[in-house]
């Protein structure tokens, strides 16, 4: 009997432990898989992507600009004279002190030319005694050039 008692337990014994492997209590485990990622976490996931690619370009065309970027202007550019302030603050704030100091009109010409502006641009219009005071600065610093041989002057803003 003792034979029978001894088989039996380690029949049992032997079911015990296949069942405990074949459902994991013990014995060589595999990892668990992650569960697939929902549709929210493959969204999120892409926009994140596509987040970082728009930071790179922006990154990429800050470095491009800042390579070719000119150093802030100054009313220091423009020749000293009264109105140089007020020049510089009613040109800058559409163009560069570049289109200016390029330029070489007459007087009569360069208030056309603030006309010209204020109608075709959008200029704000300028009060009398600002305009007197730019007008008066603009054809003392710079002046009517003879023009050129075979070109007349012309100004850079005038197209009609």
């Amino acid at each position: 009997m003792t034979l029978t008692r001894a088989l039996v337990v380690c029949l049992i014994l032997t079911v015990v432990v296949l069942f405990g492997q074949k459902h994991g209590l013990w014995g060589v485990r595999e990892a668990a898989r992650p569960p697939p990622p929902t549709p929210a976490a493959i969204a999120f996931q892409r926009a994140q992507q596509e987040a970082a690619a728009r930071e790179a370009a922006a990154r990429e065309e800050a470095a491009r600009l800042a390579a070719v970027a000119q150093p802030e202007e100054t009313p220091d550019v423009l020749p000293p004279g009264e109105g140089r302030e007020e020049t510089f603050a009613a040109c800058t704030a559409c163009h560069s002190t570049a289109v200016i100091r390029r330029s070489r009109l007459s007087r009569e010409r360069w208030d056309e030319l603030i006309d010209w502006m204020v109608e075709r641009q959008g200029m704000n219009p300028l009060d009398a005694e600002h305009r007197r005071l730019i007008v008066d600065y603009l054809a003392t610093a710079f002046p009517e050039a003879p023009p050129a041989a075979g070109r007349r002057a012309v100004s850079p803003f005038l197209t009609d």
